[in-house]
This record gives structure tokens, C-alpha cells and sequence, in this order.
């Protein structure tokens, strides 16, 4: 009976997260007519603003009330889970890269890396804490946010950007997702192993920044052609991704990672007793 109602809850917060997307995505048209992969550069800005913004909200909702009746890692996989199925249907990075600015996509990372910030606390403060994390002295957490610990776990998020550039070799829509997710889920565990006792609010948004950072350093490098330079497969594969991308592997990817790092952990050593 537990399982029926998880997968079910799975399945339908899986289902309205997609379906709010879907709806608010419509609006990422870009010059060419199709969904663009970012944001602040779609056809209309301002309506893809407010479109994808209304379906954030929605999304944090079914995070939070996912978080509250089963864990906060399940509500942010399942957002992440219904963002990349949607996504799916966006347009490669090189229309973006060959004549659009990079600047403004840096942006959209820097906006999506505060989105999956703000999800991660949510989904912890209002929904509940990571069970399986205990604090190193009992009854005092650090600051998930700006304790050391937290700095350890951001650093983490630099973990997948390896992992991306040796898995997205081409602009396939599919691998670039599966890219952002396995480069999410060696940031999860590398966060779980590297520092277990803070909740991980700050790790999915990690992985975007560290995307963003890597796409604006790359793409400060390109060639004046970008168009050929594809043509010609000399794109650094990490600027394959787009924001929304590297969003999905911090919101599928982490959950899975970190969920999967506590069997390499000891756990008879990790929660300890308080002192004194």
C-alpha cells in the first residue's frame, strides 16, 4: 500500500509539473518559430518571463507538498523530472550561441540557479529536512547556507562539469539532458560524501552555477563564426547545455546522487553524539 501511494504521488506530481511547463513554455518561442532553450531570449521576453515564472510557482507547490508527504528529494527529482521531459521539445544551443548574446545567457543560468536555490529551501524549510543528514554535534545543524559545510557542498556542484564535457558530444536533445543529470548526480554524491552533515538546500543550485560559469568562460572563448566552428564539431561540449538543462541536473540529477551516496558512507560514525 506504501508503494502504491508513493508511485502514485510520482506519477501525478510528475504529470502537473510537466503540464505547467508545457503551459508556460509555449511562450520560449524564438526567431525560428520553435522553443528556444532560454529565457531572456525568446521572441518576447516579458510574456516568457511571467509564463515560466507562473509555472515555478506551481511547481514549488507540488515540491513542497510532495517534500511534506514523502521526502524533499522526491519533490525535487519530481520537478526536475517533469522540467526535463518538457524540455525535451527545446531547440539546440547553436541558434542561441551563433546569434544571440551571451551576456543574457549568462542571465537566464544565474536566473535559473536562483529558481533551484529557492526550490531546495523550500522544499527543506516548509516540506522537511533530508532525514538521513544528522548534524555533526546533535541538536546544532549548521547553516545550510553559510556555515563551512555549506561551502564544502557548493564547491561540489563543480563535480559535473567534467562529467558533462565527456558525455554531451553532440546537440542531440536527449544526451544533452542526460549529460546535465549525470554531471547532477556526481555533484549529489560528491556532496554527500564531502560534507554529510548540513542539509543539501545549496547543492542542485551548485550544479547551475557551475554550469553558468563554465558556459560564460567557454563562451568568451568562441570563435566570431559559431556557426561554422559547430558545423565543424570544435563547440567545447559543455556550452551544449542550455540553463534549463544544467537546471534539470541540479534539481533529477542531485536528488538521485545524494540519495545514492549514502552507501559509501559509514554510518555508525556519521550522526555523533552531542558533546559535553
Amino acid at each position: 500500500m506504501a508503494a502504491t501511494r508513493r508511485w502514485t504521488l510520482f506519477i501525478v506530481g510528475f504529470v502537473l509539473v510537466t503540464l505547467a511547463f508545457h503551459s508556460g513554455g509555449a511562450t520560449l518561442r524564438s526567431g525560428t518559430g520553435g522553443l528556444g532553450p532560454t529565457v531572456f531570449q525568446a521572441a518576447s521576453p516579458s510574456a516568457a518571463i511571467i509564463a515560466m515564472a507562473a509555472a515555478i510557482v506551481v511547481s514549488a507547490l507540488i515540491a513542497v507538498g510532495i517534500a511534506r508527504l514523502l521526502t524533499p528529494l522526491s519533490g525535487l527529482a519530481i520537478v526536475g523530472a517533469g522540467l526535463g521531459w518538457w524540455s525535451l521539445n527545446l531547440e539546440s544551443m547553436r541558434g542561441v550561441l551563433s546569434e544571440g548574446s551571451m551576456p543574457l545567457l549568462a542571465a537566464d543560468g544565474m536566473a535559473w540557479a536562483l529558481v533551484v536555490l529557492v526550490l531546495g529551501w523550500l522544499v527543506i524549510q516548509f516540506g522537511q529536512p533530508v532525514s538521513e543528514v544528522k548534524p555533526e554535534v546533535e541538536h546544532e545543524p549548521p547553516d545550510p547556507l553559510l556555515s563551512p559545510d555549506a561551502v564544502r557542498i557548493l564547491l561540489c556542484g563543480l563535480v559535473a562539469i567534467p562529467v558533462v564535457w565527456i558525455v554531451a558530444v553532440n546537440d542531440l536533445r536527449g544526451q544533452a539532458l542526460c549529460a546535465a543529470i549525470l554531471g547532477g548526480l556526481a555533484a549529489g554524491i560528491a556532496g554527500r560524501l564531502f560534507s554529510p552533515h548540513v542539509q543539501p538546500v545549496i547543492l542542485p543550485a551548485a550544479v547551475v552555477l557551475a554550469g553558468t560559469l563554465a558556459m560564460w568562460v567557454v563562451g568568451m572563448m568562441l570563435p566570431e563564426d559559431v556557426a561554422v566552428a559547430w558545423a565543424r564539431g570544435d563547440i567545447p561540449n559543455v556550452i551544449r547545455l542550455s540553463p534549463i538543462d544544467w537546471a534539470v541536473g541540479g534539481l533529477l540529477g542531485v536528488p538521485i546522487g545524494f540519495k545514492w551516496g549514502d552507501s559509501f558512507l559509514n554510518h555508525e560514525d556519521e550522526p555523533m553524539a552531542a558533546k559535553g
